[in-house]
């Protein structure tokens, strides 16, 4: 997996949420206990998370940032949220050699963060 991979399961995620921008973002997400706007912020979260992590190749821990999405980002504004940090992860995996390893529960490739990235783009977060 690579930089196209997150950029595909990026657009899709948005093409698919778009037309739903006027909807009740407060409501569960499926069986998740989180709601959609929730959701859809932890997937934003993420993608920062995966691209800070090849930025900087910790050896055993995340960095200690978070993003902090604001309570009062529409929808729309938190699908914007989302394609940014989704870019800047691509860009991050363009950007990073193949041979690069951070941390993520051990030494994880750029292959790999493309990987996380895509699943919590498309599946989202574990409901247990």
């Amino acid at each position: 997996m690579d930089s196209r991979d997150v950029d595909q399961a990026v657009a899709e995620m948005v093409r698919v949420l778009t037309p739903h921008e006027s909807a009740d973002w407060g409501r569960p997400a499926g069986a998740l206990d989180w709601s959609c706007w929730e959701t859809a912020a932890h997937v934003a979260h993420d993608l920062l998370a995966y691209a800070g992590q090849l930025a900087a190749r910790p050896d055993s821990a995340y960095l200690p940032f978070d993003l902090v999405v604001r309570d009062d980002a529409s929808p729309r504004d938190l699908l914007r949220t989302v394609t940014g940090a989704g870019r800047l992860l691509s860009t991050m995996l363009t950007a990073s050699d193949p041979s690069v390893r951070a941390w993520h529960w051990g030494p994880t490739d750029p292959s790999g963060f493309a990987a996380l990235g895509v699943n919590e783009t498309l599946v989202g977060p574990d409901p247990v």
